[in-house]
């Protein structure tokens, strides 16, 4: 039988090659924290939840249900921390439910098939991204859902039969 370069192969030193272990992640890190007083007392060598409670900051989710304290007086999380209050979005930010592409594509399709997705996933011409059927069932659910204000394109008649808003 031919060993196909077998102990070519061995003298290459291509077999048995040890890898060293990866001892970058030895102990638990925490992220790094712009809080003095958490990177003065924080431990690599305990557990995050030992470094938490030896700064003070224990909450009951991550307690056992044997015990009174996560009981009794379960912490939330805006309790723990300093959030700051967030900015409100404004109303012109909002993102669309369906895009503003994805509304011209559902226009004439609709308008064709109406609600056959079926149909409209095989014509290769009005379908020339190929959509399966259950994507265009997806956008065409969302599109004739939609609200006068969120429509970014003209709707023909024979779509607005359809659609909810009008």
């Amino acid at each position: 039988m031919v060993k196909h370069g077998k102990n070519k192969k061995r003298r290459a030193g291509r077999v048995g090659k040890v890898k060293l272990p990866n001892r970058t992640y030895q102990f638990f890190k925490p992220p790094q924290y712009t809080d003095e007083i958490i990177a003065k007392h924080w431990n690599p060598r305990l557990s995050a939840k030992e470094n938490f409670k030896r700064i003070g900051l224990s909450s009951g989710a991550g307690l056992n249900s044997t015990t009174k304290e996560s009981a009794s007086n379960p912490s939330k999380a805006i309790e723990l921390f300093d959030i700051p209050d967030s900015d409100k979005m404004n109303p012109s930010q909002k993102m669309l439910p369906v895009s503003t592409e994805n509304q011209k594509y559902m226009v004439p399709l609709l308008e064709k098939y109406g609600n056959d997705y079926k149909k409209m996933s095989r014509d290769m011409k009005m379908n020339p991204m190929q959509h399966t059927e259950t994507q265009l069932r997806k956008i065409g659910s969302r599109f004739l859902l939609l609200e006068e204000k969120q429509l970014r394109v003209e709707v023909p008649e024979k779509v607005k039969e359809l659609m909810q808003c009008f």
